[in-house]
């Protein structure tokens, strides 16, 4: 039987802390499905979503907590039945005040979480006017519909072209 968890950690970094806790994952028979890791000068935070046989478990775990420069904290992923999807969009419109605010509140309205937002302004000095164009990466609930929610985002105005990607 496998466990999955969340290992979180913060602390002062080495050149090779994340080589090692890698390694002692994979000699326990695991692996790091999802990383989120950041240096700031000497210091680390990190994310770690890990799977391993659950008889390795608590020995994966001690490890992460016998470092001496970090705190650790551990949550076991709770098993859920609903699966998001993720989608992109291509966001095409004049430019105008407001545009990301008015994209985020249909995004935070219908319950849809922005993973990355590209986006620029790029002028037109023949109209003297500047167009917005943004390419977002979204986490859909189930029971979303990808379509649905680009016509909203082009119902925001008479010039918006919304392209599912």
């Amino acid at each position: 039987m496998k466990s999955i968890f969340i290992a979180a950690f913060v602390g002062i970094s080495s050149p090779d802390l994340i080589k090692r806790l890698a390694s002692v994952t994979h000699e326990e028979g695991g692996k790091w499905l999802v990383s989120k890791i950041h240096y700031l000068d000497t210091h680390i935070s990190a994310v770690i979503k890990i799977e391993v046989p659950s008889e390795h478990k608590q020995a994966v775990q001690a490890y992460f907590l016998a470092q001496d420069d970090l705190m650790v904290t551990f949550s076991d992923v709770i098993d859920t039945t609903v699966q998001d999807t993720h989608s992109k969009l291509k966001v095409d419109s004049e430019d105008r005040a407001g545009i990301v605010n008015d994209i985020s509140n249909i995004l935070q309205n219908e319950g849809i979480e922005l993973i990355d937002m590209d986006s620029h302004r790029i002028g037109v000095p023949a109209s003297g006017t500047s167009v917005f164009t943004a390419t977002l990466s979204l986490k859909l609930p189930a029971a979303a519909n990808i379509n649905d929610l680009a016509a909203e985002i082009e119902s925001l105005s008479e010039d918006m072209v919304v392209t599912v990607i």
